[in-house]
């Protein structure tokens, strides 16, 4: 039996004693660098290097954090190619105990509808207690796989969460999130799907031993479509109902600028324009 073999092993018997926690990451053209494909209307993500997205390591604090307080185990999940395992390395870097990379050309061109379809039989499969995911991608930024997640399962979601509160005596999760005008504290059953509001947690850094386990040692476990009990009809581009109708190039529109010394003179400016009355 491999070492690896040996490690996930150890982290189920482990989860035994907590929660077990599946936190959600995605590999993302490095958003300084992508382009769009003005003949299909898709990024175009051939010449831009692949990052982790940013508000997934929110995510993973969050994930660790909750482990933290309850016990068990953490285990990160990507969605795509063969080349996706990076960021599934920099996820047990950080800290996850294991980690699995979901993939099939049959989910090749999902939009976020099989996408969020394949990654809830993904962290069911898995047995998660609370799947923890980061609000958004920056290659897409809908924020709708989250919500998706919790749909297709029919499990409860806690979203723009700011803070995180297990209740393992409860059986719940409770969490601050932000709301227009303040926030609220919330708790929900268990299982919960948590969408993680970005900036809010402070990603711990990786450890040198667990930077070379990953990249050395470590293997990630792979689930296919059929795995999952997931027909090849229900993913992938066909069962995508997101289409882009159109796009066009904007030219950039000279705007006038004026200078002003005092707020009198900014109002008789804004009442010269109509913006107000006087």
């Amino acid at each position: 039996m491999s070492d690896t073999a040996t490690d996930r092993e150890s982290s189920a018997a482990e989860s035994d004693d907590g929660w077990t926690v599946v936190v959600g990451v995605k590999q993302v053209p490095d958003s300084d660098e992508v382009g769009i494909d003005p003949d299909t209307g898709r990024l175009d993500r051939a010449n831009a290097p692949a990052v982790l997205n940013a508000p997934d390591r929110d995510a993973l604090e969050a994930a660790l954090s909750i482990r933290d307080a309850v016990g068990g185990t953490v285990t990160a999940v990507t969605m795509g190619p063969p080349t996706a395992t990076d960021v599934l390395e920099e996820a047990v870097a950080m800290g996850c105990d294991d980690a699995a990379l979901v993939t099939d050309r049959a989910f090749a061109g999902s939009d976020t509808w099989p996408t969020s379809y394949a990654l809830a039989e993904a962290v069911d499969h898995l047995g998660a207690d609370v799947a923890v995911c980061g609000e958004e991608t920056t290659d897409s930024s809908t924020g709708q796989v989250p919500p998706g997640i919790a749909a297709h399962n029919g499990w409860a979601q806690l979203t723009y969460v700011e803070d995180v509160d297990p209740l393992p005596e409860e059986g719940r999760l409770a969490a601050r999130r932000d709301v227009e005008g303040g926030h609220e504290r919330i708790a929900a059953d268990l299982p919960v799907v948590v969408a993680v509001a970005y900036g809010e947690f402070e990603p711990r850094p990786a450890g040198l031993h667990r930077k070379l386990y990953a990249e050395t040692d470590f293997e990630p476990l792979e689930l296919t479509a059929d795995d999952l009990g997931i027909d090849a009809d229900d993913v992938g581009m066909d069962a995508s109902p997101t289409q882009v109708g159109g796009m066009e190039t904007v030219d950039p529109v000279d705007r006038e600028k004026e200078t002003v010394e005092t707020p009198a003179e900014l109002l008789d400016a804004l009442s010269d324009e109509g913006v107000i009355a006087r």
